[in-house]
């Protein structure tokens, strides 16, 4: 239940923050998402950071895979994203004893980076969940395609950099991408979430009225013109701002 209702992007609480500007050029990094963050989160959780999150368009690349099962070799259609991160610092005022704080015994997660990026088909009735898979030859293409070193999910996780007020750079940048497969080609509109780019949390209330945990979150909607059927020239398009938010996780809280 408490899986599905977190597939879903229910979310309980959302940030309506300046959280975004468009820019040209950069690498083809236009959408730039802020480290916003309220007083509220900062006097309740001390260790709070976020990172600024530059993201390319949602893409599409045709890649020639190896069918495990009959060792035939058949160009498949993936749609990706690319990101960059930097940690900003954050200034914490000191928790006074009459402010509310989490009342979770410690803060969930280590303090690591390990972004989850989860892409959802809006136009069904139920909406269509891709989460995001670690495809070598895909990677490498994209790589190729985008003249860049991107890491997956996994080789890109590790410890949270230290706070950085520069502009990005390799010195302070995450580079990194997140791969979906089996997306219909006839959706239009999509959701994408990006977890991981914070350790902010709340402990709201589930359906069956357990505690559950909620992550701060990105929330970014895109959309693309044209025919099903013309996935060679396939351009998505941001559709509103880039929201941060609290969205359930899948874990409960305890």
């Amino acid at each position: 239940m408490k899986r599905a209702f977190a597939a879903a992007g229910v979310c309980l609480f959302a940030l309506m923050l300046p959280t975004s500007v468009l820019a040209q050029g950069d690498e083809g990094f236009n959408l730039k998402v802020v480290a916003a963050t309220e007083g509220e989160e900062r006097s309740q959780q001390s260790s709070l950071w976020v990172m600024d999150v530059d993201l390319k368009p949602l893409r599409v690349i045709w890649v020639d895979i190896k069918d495990p099962r009959t060792g035939m070799v058949q160009p498949e259609l993936f749609y990706y994203i690319c990101y960059r991160a930097v940690n900003r610092p954050i200034e914490v005022p000191s928790t006074r004893s009459t402010e509310p704080v989490n009342q979770l015994d410690r803060e969930p997660g280590p303090p690591v980076f390990i972004p989850e990026l989860t892409l959802i088909g809006m136009d069904a009735e139920e909406p269509a969940v891709f989460v995001d898979q670690i495809i070598p030859e895909v990677q490498a293409a994209i790589n190729l395609k985008e003249r860049r070193k991107f890491k997956n999910s996994v080789t890109i996780a590790g410890p949270i950099p230290a706070p950085s007020t520069d502009a990005p750079g390799e010195e302070n940048a995450l580079y990194g991408l997140a791969i979906f497969r089996g997306v219909d080609p006839a959706i239009d509109h999509f959701m994408l979430y990006l977890s991981g780019f914070s350790n902010g949390y709340k402990v709201g209330q589930g359906p069956d009225g357990e505690p559950l945990l909620m992550r701060k979150t990105i929330q970014q909607q895109f959309w693309r013109p044209g025919d099903k059927f013309d996935t060679q020239s396939r351009e998505f398009r941001v559709q509103g701002e880039p929201v941060w938010m609290y969205r359930p996780d899948a874990t409960p809280a305890e």
